[in-house]
């Protein structure tokens, strides 16, 4: 099931992103019905600051606007905090690309990737080292939005040692902290736990370090060991998608009294 934002305006109340406003600041704005970009530009609202940096933060909301009306999923890349790019799922999370890698151990300095899973709202693609895994940076630029499971710590950082050269930037909606704003600590599989999201029973007592060790059984021959290891990377993809409509319808009601509906 895809859920279909009814009116997608997460992104478009967001103040935070603008000089001189912090999440107080939001709050109160929302508190006091300026709830969208459009409301802030119509009502003037009362703000704590002189003259020009008032003009700073409405000059940042006209080009928010503008930006957005031309898809330019960049800017907000490059204007949101890590911590709040999630609320343009809204917008952009019909087109994300769900990502989850596996590698041969934590550290980037003397580890590597192994497969890189990707979902793009259409079909599941794996790829594999020795196999196709430099394909990966193509298909993946062709998604606005990357949703990860804390991919700003580990799999963005892991993928960008394997090819220094690849740039996201792509919104880069990671979970973790969204998650964490509902309360929802621990791994990704603890989560889904609390969450009712159940995997096969091959999978469901499975940890990293378990992915590991199928890599290296498949290094050794075992073309079992790699068909467990690419339906474990699998779950851990496409388990993303509810985790990311749960996280962002819920808090969009928390914050602003949204509503979704849902369709196939």
């Amino acid at each position: 099931m895809w859920a279909i934002f009814a009116t997608p305006e997460m992104l478009r109340s967001t103040f935070v992103h603008a000089p001189w406003v912090g999440y107080p600041t939001e709050a109160r704005l929302w508190r006091e019905g300026v709830r969208t970009w459009d409301d802030f530009l119509s009502r003037e609202p009362r703000l704590r600051v002189g003259r020009e940096r008032r003009k700073e933060i409405q000059q940042e909301i006209e080009r928010s606007r503008s930006r957005l009306k031309a898809g330019d999923y960049r800017y907000f890349a490059r204007r949101l905090r890590p911590r709040d790019q999630w609320r343009a799922i809204g917008e952009w999370g019909s087109k994300a690309a769900f990502v989850d890698i596996e590698t041969t151990g934590l550290r980037r300095t003397r580890h590597h990737v192994t497969i890189v899973g990707l979902h793009d709202g259409h079909r599941m693609r794996q790829f594999i080292e020795g196999v196709d895994l430099d394909e990966f940076p193509a298909a993946v630029s062709k998604s606005p939005m990357i949703v990860t499971f804390n991919g700003s710590r580990f799999d963005l950082p892991f993928l960008q040692g394997w090819w220094p050269q690849l740039r996201f930037e792509q919104v880069h909606a990671d979970l973790l902290y969204p998650l964490h704003e509902l309360g929802l600590f621990g791994g990704l599989k603890e989560i889904e736990s609390k969450l009712g999201l159940e995997r096969t029973e091959e999978t469901r007592e499975m940890r990293g370090y378990d992915a590991v060790k199928l890599w290296r059984r498949f290094e050794r021959g075992d073309e079992d060991a790699l068909d467990l290891l690419l339906e474990y990377n699998r779950q851990d993809v496409e388990n993303l998608r509810p985790l990311m409509h749960h996280a962002y319808q819920t808090l969009r009601a928390r914050y602003l009294g949204a509503a979704s509906v849902e369709t196939a």
